[in-house]
């Protein structure tokens, strides 16, 4: 008897270094592995009576291949192929893996050549076929995956979603997107079991258009998720034995309930703003999470500050959560106060929650130099308003999946883009002195939209939280804010931090702020929703403050610091093309700002946004969204 046998289509993709901005194209690709498994059950009729399911897949894999940037690293592996379904033939069809074209700049005709050639005959080893394709790719970074089937593993043990369980235990970082292709009961539960394990994304295709579109959907949307971005530091569980942070930003990882601590050194007059930023991949975690900072001064002195943020839906849509300290007893001239000495500072970070995954945690140090002489206009109170109506057609973008690759709005106006279930998509906009923004989020009505949570958030330089906004979609056109006032900043002033408005003390820092719009999970299927953000800025740019000079200070021979070279660092103002699609990531970190912020001088690694997808992401212009009449 001839067993059912599945088809398979794995993407797989490898976040790289980027070692200068005079990079070559191809260094801004990650090497991509296309796995294809050639099986008995793909002879079928598919659904619209155009061909098999084969001839199906091949159509949905050349259309994605047609879509890759010229510049992608990109190879094929084959299974399947050289064997049978018959059960005498079995142990010899599990085994039979070819890698038929090694990851290279693409040839798209030998690519599409090689897929053609392939014939649905053999066994399919899913959970097999993922270990190989791990295995294959060099061993750190993001690796992910895009699986389209059409029935179970027939080659288990392993089996599949055990397999998904043993990667991800062993901390790769590895996304399978699942894609069941005319699928029963049993099957969609094995790749969904997949998909969820790894933080993945399920989805359904009925027939050949469908294929083709999810397929597409999958690989153009660039399933942006949150990569943590920053220089390796391991915090250690006694305050005395902290690693020494110079400004920079860092990664960690943080177990439940666990407390790391880390050391920052301060002089007279500086302001410190240590960010902590915990990444949740959906379905690892518990729904409540909280990250908890504290701080202690030289010698250990309680400074009886702390500050803490939640997370309540961390499990169901995965995302971000981020929680600022700032520090600035230095610097206002009183020291008659608990940690006004310069010296050694303690911070204490402390992952709240009661499950087991360990999650990374992005650390932001900013030390702010002591003014000297003017501190700028004086502060503002007035929030920013709308004086006109944007455009009615939006310029379209495509948001950053962090805010270490936030997409760069290059002024007011309205931008259109999708966004898909279970994305939390960044953008910024540069506010010098003097200036200040008005946004607001307008999601399109979809037919049959599932009934989800939608979310957008106003994040200033060193990722305070300024306001937000959250509701819940059903399918129908709604927008963010729901009080038809727009989430708004004053003009952006030094003096702003000595008012008694907490929020608008927050607008006291200069630079980069992040608009966050994000659409909760769904369980029922692929798709996106079009969204439009309209932008106002307004304000004319002024002088700010006067500062002074500022450093960290040497460590003494007996302290081994987790450190980068410290220097002055001021960005070059935000770029945009005000005609043209926007794929704007930042070419600069999330620390970028106007202010000589003493900030660390080491590369970091810009992590890529998982899949195939992530090539098509910088490589391809962003359609724009289609809006219903």
């Amino acid at each position: 008897m001839i067993r059912r046998a599945a088809a398979l289509l794995v993407v797989t993709g490898l976040a790289i270094v980027f070692p200068s901005a005079n990079a070559s194209a191809a260094d801004t690709y990650s090497p991509v592995m296309v796995v294809l498994d050639s099986s008995g059950s793909m002879k079928a009729k598919d659904a619209g009576g155009t061909g098999t399911r084969m001839d199906a897949a091949k159509r949905a894999v050349a259309s994605m291949v047609d879509g890759l940037p010229a510049e992608a690293q990109v190879g094929l592996t084959v299974y399947g192929t050289g064997t049978g379904s018959a059960g005498s033939e079995k142990a010899a069809g599990c085994r039979d893996v070819q890698v038929v074209q090694p990851v290279g700049t693409v040839n798209k005709p030998a690519l599409k050549a090689a897929v053609s050639r392939a014939q649905a005959r053999g066994y399919t080893p899913i959970g097999r076929s993922l270990r190989t394709a791990a295995a294959a790719l060099p061993k750190e970074g993001q690796r992910s995956i895009v699986l389209v089937s059409d029935g179970e593993d027939t080659c288990a043990p392993p089996q599949p979603c055990e397999v998904a369980k043993e990667l991800h235990q062993q901390g790769i970082d590895l996304h399978v997107h699942t894609i069941g292709f005319r699928v029963g009961a049993a099957a969609r539960a094995q790749l969904a079991c997949i998909a969820q394990t790894t933080g993945g994304t399920y989805h359904d295709a009925d027939d050949a258009a469908t294929l083709t579109g999810v397929l597409g959907r999958v690989t153009e949307r660039a399933l942006r998720h949150y990569e943590p971005v920053g220089k390796p530091i391991t915090g250690t569980n006694d305050p005395t034995t902290a690693p020494l942070a110079a400004p920079g930003q860092y990664v960690d990882t943080l177990d439940s309930q666990e407390e790391r601590f880390y050391a920052v050194d301060l002089k007279e007059g500086e302001t410190l703003y240590f960010a902590g930023t915990a990444i949740f991949p959906r379905g690892n975690v518990r729904d409540v999470e909280a990250l908890d900072i504290r701080i202690t001064g030289p010698g250990g002195a309680d400074c009886n500050k702390r500050e803490r943020q939640l997370n309540t839906r961390a499990k169901t849509d995965g995302g971000s959560l981020s929680t600022v300290l700032r520090w600035d007893e230095l610097a206002d001239g009183d020291n008659s106060r608990t940690c006004d000495e310069p010296g050694r500072y303690v911070l204490r970070v402390t992952r709240d929650n009661k499950g087991t995954d360990r999650v990374p945690v992005e650390l932001l140090v900013r030390v702010e130099p002591p003014t000297v002489g003017g501190k700028g206009e004086p502060a503002a109170a007035t929030r920013v308003e709308f004086a006109n109506e944007p455009a009615a057609a939006g310029q379209p973008v495509r948001g950053g999946g962090s805010f270490n690759e936030a997409t760069t709005l290059p002024g007011p106006g309205r931008y259109g883009e999708t966004v898909y279930y279970g994305e939390q998509l960044f953008y910024r906009v540069k506010l010098d002195w003097g200036r200040g923004l008005a946004y607001r989020v307008t999601y399109g009505g979809v037919p049959d939209g599932q009934t989800v949570n939608v979310a957008t958030t106003l994040f200033n330089p060193v990722r305070d939280e300024i306001d937000s906004d959250t509701t819940a979609y059903t399918g129908n056109t709604m927008t963010l804010p729901t009080n038809g006032k727009p989430i708004a900043t004053t003009r952006v002033m030094y003096l702003n931090r000595e008012g008694s408005d907490a929020d608008i003390r927050k607008m006291a820092v200069d630079g980069w702020y992040y608009l966050v719009v994000k659409l909760g999970a769904s369980d029922a299927g692929a798709g996106g929703v079009p969204v439009k953000i309209d932008v106002a800025v307004a304000g004319t740019r002024v002088s700010g403050p006067e500062y002074g000079t500022s450093g960290t200070p040497e460590p003494t021979a007996s302290e081994t610091p987790v450190t980068s070279p410290s220097s002055t660092w001021s960005p070059e103002s935000g770029s945009g093309n005000a005609s043209g699609p926007i794929d704007g990531r930042s070419s600069d970190d999330s620390s970028n700002s106007t202010l000589p912020w003493v900030i660390g001088g080491a590369a970091v690694l810009l992590a890529a946004a998982g899949v195939a997808t992530a090539l098509i992401l910088r490589g391809r212009r962003p359609q724009q969204p289609t809006w219903p009449n």
